[in-house]
């Protein structure tokens, strides 16, 4: 087992393809765009023109092909109690075209469980006891992969107990493992390199400790600084199954639908309104920066935080600009869009 620290120089060849009419890999600019006065909104606090009812469905599981397989060597296993480490391994698994894993204990936490105050509650009593080995639900296998990033929250100044079940149970022969960690305040520590020492095999580089809310920006300099690269995968659109070629904006928004769909496509069922456009529940609000804006054909926007809108004429209104199709003109757009059946279907590729 190899055990290497940032300071020594580190090559890894990674095959991860994105490209194709449709994706964009992440984008440029920021300007948010319109919705009706007129619309009913399914919020409290504002009117939309969406579908009353829940039309959001993310697929249960991603389409796989051996081409898929071939091209993405880059795993990122992560355990999360709470899902704070959740969404930092799913920016890093959009960032480099990664597969996701998540670590499932038999026995889930509740947050009873993880009461920090109390030295009685299950997760005190196992971090207290070094050979507390929490019994995992579910087999991760390796196969196919050269990479592996290794997420978990830091409890009581060490990885989880849970974390070492998971390495003492698999052979991370020929593996280059890199950890990463979630905490409020508490530094990674010697978690990495315990982890790396139960292991025995492998080449684990030293990890890293993110806050929750890390930006998309840090941990893309990161995975450069560790000798990742071109490994970024593209967000691409489809409508009634045809791809269509997006130039996404670099924003918050963007960086946050990315995620949503990083371990599985979203799958929308749009609705029209006002013979300008349709509309669509993400199931979920993303990050806003809403801005009175004309839109035109093409122009992809957020509305009120959790709706999805394509247009394909035009309107005024405080929107979020996501995005715009840039590889169809306003005729096909309306041929495309103006069908009382659209469906959106959202996946990194």
């Amino acid at each position: 087992m190899q055990r290497i620290k940032r300071h020594i120089a580190v090559c890894l060849l990674l095959i991860a393809a994105f490209a194709g009419t449709g994706c964009g890999a992440v984008p440029a600019g920021t300007s948010p765009a319109p919705v009706p006065a007129e619309a009913v909104s399914q919020s409290p606090e504002a009117a939309s023109h969406s579908p009353q009812e829940p039309n959001a469905v993310p697929q249960d599981e991603p389409v796989e092909d051996d081409e898929h397989a071939a091209r993405n060597a880059v795993l990122v296993a992560y355990f999360s109690a709470t899902g704070t480490t959740r969404g930092v391994a799913e920016r890093i698994a959009a960032l480099t075209g990664a597969d996701l894993a998540e670590i499932l204990p038999a026995q889930p936490y509740t947050s009873e469980d993880l009461n920090y105050h109390d030295r009685s509650t299950r997760a005190s009593a196992e971090q207290s006891t070094p050979d507390a080995r929490p019994e995992i639900a579910n087999e991760i296998s390796f196969d196919g992969y050269t990479t592996i990033f290794l997420g978990y929250p830091i409890w009581w100044g060490q990885a989880p107990r849970i974390l070492d079940t998971f390495v003492e149970s698999h052979v991370f022969t020929g593996l280059t493992v890199i950890p990463f960690c979630t905490s409020g305040s508490s530094d990674i520590g010697q978690s990495d390199d315990s982890l790396a020492a139960l292991a025995g095999s492998g080449t684990w580089l030293q990890g890293r400790r993110f806050p929750g809310d890390v930006s998309v920006d840090e941990l893309r300099s990161w995975i450069s600084e560790i000798g990742l690269s071109n490994t970024e995968k593209a967000l691409c659109l489809r409508i009634n199954e045809t791809l269509v070629s997006v130039d996404w904006e670099e924003s918050e928004s963007v960086d946050a639908l990315i995620g949503l769909v990083s371990s599985a496509p979203l799958t929308i069922r749009m609705s029209g309104y006002g013979g300008f456009e349709q509309v669509g529940p993400l199931g979920t609000s993303l990050p806003r920066n809403d801005t009175q804006t004309t839109t035109h054909a093409g122009d992809i926007v957020l509305y009120s935080g959790d709706q999805f809108v394509v247009f394909y004429g035009s309107n005024t209104w405080a929107y979020t600009l996501l995005g715009k199709i840039t590889d169809m003109p306003a005729s096909e757009l309306e041929k495309l869009l103006s069908s009382s059946d659209v469906t959106v279907i959202l996946s990194l590729e």
